[in-house]
């Protein structure tokens, strides 16, 4: 799958402690190139100016879904993006089927299937709470303690170039509210 589509569905129909549960019957993957406004230059010359962001949907039998993302930035992580893809398709035996309830013993079973890879196992961590929250009826954040700002610091990073420019920039972005 590259800058496509790609989607695998299982059937199921369980009860878990005299409820019914929320299995997991679809997961989908997109992978879209994301092109920076100015190409970003990295150590040892080289320069990046796209990087591709794997978006992961899952779908359970009660019609919610969860959504993860991944986005390895080449040239200094060890991340593989095309990876992402193939790892998840890996796990999708012990995805499918289960109860969003059980985000932890999920999370468990794809540490051993395939071995490492955990680059590509966050946009499943971040779907199956986002879906285990949707399950519960309540905000992500409140499965995670509640609320505790309603500001988000935001991260910019500037470019290896002429220090003194990269002087500049921090100090024009820091003006803006930008750490």
């Amino acid at each position: 799958m590259c800058n496509g589509t790609s989607s695998m569905r299982r059937d199921t129909q369980f009860m878990h402690e005299g409820r019914p549960s929320t299995k997991i019957t679809i997961l989908t993957l997109w992978q879209v190139p994301l092109t920076s406004h100015i190409a970003n230059n990295m150590l040892d010359g080289k320069i990046c100016d796209t990087v591709t962001s794997t978006i992961l949907r899952l779908d359970a039998d009660s019609d919610l879904s969860g959504w993860g993302e991944v986005c390895p930035a080449p040239h200094y992580l060890p991340d593989y993006a095309n990876g992402v893809a193939l790892a998840l398709g890996e796990l999708a035996p012990v995805i499918f089927g289960t109860d969003v309830l059980g985000v932890e013993a999920i999370i468990h079973a794809a540490e051993h299937h395939p071995h490492g890879h955990r680059y590509a196992k966050s946009p499943l961590d971040m779907a199956l709470w986002d879906l285990t929250a949707c399950t519960a009826g309540v905000p992500l954040y409140a499965l995670f303690g509640g609320l505790q700002t309603r500001r988000l610091p935001l991260y910019h990073s500037i470019s290896c170039i002429d220090p003194d420019e990269m002087a500049r920039i921090a100090i024009e972005e820091t003006a803006r509210g930008i750490t």
